[in-house]
């Protein structure tokens, strides 16, 4: 009857522990990205590429994640990974606001971000405040540029989906001055526009959502630093950013 019971008591045991949850690597998740080239785009045959998902596509890769990378308007991922566990979004701006309600994986890239007016533009800013008494200024709607200039009590922004609607809008004089960053007016051959004035510095990183099992993002950061030792990551940075500087160490204070 013992023998009978410790076999028992073996098999219960046995049963336990093969019924433990699959290791966080292989746990689903919802990625999704927006629409911001060179991070992230579609290309014309409706490809998802750029630098941000190259980096993730390598991570999922070396973590044995094969969940899809989907692109959506930047509200809606954001809305996601604010309401709900195991969601990723990138490419998204470290900031002093955000720094406590995600976890983060890099950084990936930095940016100078500033407002930018038309070339021929008599329009002089010298500070935020000079900023608040232009009529019109372009925001894409609920990102960083969006929330950062609101938080600093702009009154006149006008929210737009995309920052190509931006620029059109500032072209046919429908916006005096629209935030933006070097990279993203370069990289869009913005060459009638001119910086009027640079308000913040900032890192991208990819997000993932609070209540993601920590592991996870312990992995991935694990992953992206591996890639950067052994110059992967570099090779797809300069892939789309020739010449340029490669991110410095993640800012973490502020």
């Amino acid at each position: 009857m013992k023998k009978q019971l410790a076999s028992f008591s073996c098999l219960l045991l046995f049963g336990a522990l093969f019924s433990i949850p699959v290791p966080s690597s292989a746990q689903s998740l919802a990625i999704f990205c927006e629409d911001d080239r060179p991070l992230q785009f579609k290309t014309a045959g409706e490809q998802l590429t750029g630098l941000a998902v190259e980096v993730v596509q390598e991570i999922q890769k070396r973590v044995g994640n094969t969940d899809p990378i989907k692109m959506v308007p930047w509200a809606r991922g954001l809305r996601y990974l604010n309401e709900k566990p195991n969601v990723v979004l990138f490419s998204m701006g470290r900031t002093a606001d955000r720094n406590e309600l995600y976890q983060w994986v890099g950084p990936i890239s930095e940016k100078v971000m500033g407002l930018y007016v038309k070339a021929d533009s008599p329009i002089q800013i010298k500070s935020l405040d000079d900023a608040k008494k232009v009529e019109r200024i372009g925001v894409y709607r609920d990102d960083l540029r969006d929330q950062y200039l609101t938080q600093a009590g702009f009154t006149n922004l006008e929210r737009t989906n995309g920052s190509a609607q931006n620029y059109k809008m500032l072209i046919i004089g429908r916006i005096d001055m629209f935030a933006s960053s070097e990279y993203e007016v370069a990289d869009n051959g913005y060459t009638d526009v001119k910086l009027a004035f640079a308000f913040l510095k900032t890192q991208a990183f990819i997000a993932l959502s609070k209540k993601t099992d920590p592991a996870v993002a312990t992995r991935w950061n694990s992953a992206l630093a591996d890639m950067k030792k052994d110059g992967s990551f570099e090779a797809i940075f300069h892939k789309y950013y020739p010449g340029r500087d490669l991110p410095g160490p993640a800012i973490t204070k502020f």
